[in-house]
């Protein structure tokens, strides 16, 4: 869908020297005024077949931005656009009816806005003949409630994607993984991230260190991607620590993955396992544990919902 937007000419000057400066790949040819498209988001959203889950929180999401790659009939390769935080608004130097544009979903890896990564787990959108016309909008998706344009995507169906545990904290769900530390707040929808529960863990002022974990051990079978994907809502800093054996035969050893700092809010994080894992030379069976780290001798909460370990 097209409209015009005879103020995009004023912004497009000060976006091509983003685009410039950040190394965006641009397209030949002699066209001056700039087309434009537009996206505000991207849900992911159970397939109809070999859902990887059957459970809503896992499809909690928190996609940060996008990789435009397109294709022009006639073109002798695909033009990589760039990468653009969401929502975006990208101006293009090109017009007429693309062959295909292909969107690339990218998280931040670790919670670190410099490290947004394609993620690996998420399907790749594609978009057949979209047009692009000289000074106007091409909005990408579907206009929702709030009237933003969003599109959708899934993860990869199973048996490709392994989910090695995933804990939700709903009423109707299974049990939970985490130890009796852990306390299952079942129906308290205000204070949760999505649906109606979650996990929680209580400090106290007394409290410096409060450890909880998954007494499970995990074998992985392949050495390419494991994540750890959760929402955390904590009033003191949180470790996440993974344990292994170094060789085999060896005691095991737990180390450090990364530490998550108080936020007072619910945010969603993708964490990276695999450097943390290759220190155990990719070595099984493998544990996750968390630490509450109270440095500040206060009284709070840590919170955790639509937790899932996943690999491929």
């Amino acid at each position: 869908m097209i409209f015009s937007r005879n103020h995009f000419r004023l912004l497009a000057a000060g976006l091509f020297i983003l685009l410039t400066v950040s190394g965006c790949k641009k397209f030949s040819g002699d066209v001056t005024v700039p087309a434009f498209l537009h996206l505000d988001g991207i849900d992911i959203i159970p397939q109809t077949e070999n859902a990887p889950s059957s459970e809503g929180g896992f499809y909690t999401s928190d996609v940060d931005a996008v990789q435009l790659i397109c294709y022009f009939k006639g073109d002798t390769a695909e033009t990589t656009i760039g990468t653009f935080q969401l929502p975006c608004t990208v101006p293009l130097l090109r017009h007429g009816t693309m062959d295909y544009l292909t969107i690339i979903p990218a998280v931040k890896q670790n919670g670190i806005s410099a490290t947004r990564i394609e993620y690996p787990y998420y399907k790749h959108i594609r978009l057949d003949n979209v047009t692009v016309a000289a000074d106007s909008i091409t909005y990408l998706g579907t206009p929702d409630a709030n009237g933003q344009w969003r599109l959708t995507t899934h993860y990869y169906e199973k048996p490709s994607l392994a989910v090695l545990v995933e804990d939700y904290f709903e009423p109707t769900s299974f049990s939970t993984n985490f130890d009796s530390t852990v306390v299952w707040v079942k129906d308290d929808a205000a204070n949760a991230c999505s649906g109606q529960g979650y996990g929680r863990v209580h400090v106290t002022p007394t409290d410096q260190l409060v450890t909880f974990y998954i007494p499970q051990n995990f074998t992985v079978s392949e050495t390419k991607y494991l994540y750890l994907e959760m929402d955390y809502w904590t009033d003191v800093d949180m470790q996440i620590c993974l344990t292994g054996f170094q060789t085999a035969g060896s005691s095991a050893s737990t180390m450090s993955v990364m530490m998550l700092y108080a936020n007072r809010k619910w945010q969603k994080i993708y964490i990276n396992l695999g450097k943390t894992w290759s220190q155990f030379n990719y070595n099984n069976p493998i544990a996750l544990s968390f630490q509450a780290v109270n440095t500040g001798g206060i009284e709070g909460d840590v919170r955790i919902d639509n937790v899932k370990l996943i690999t491929i």
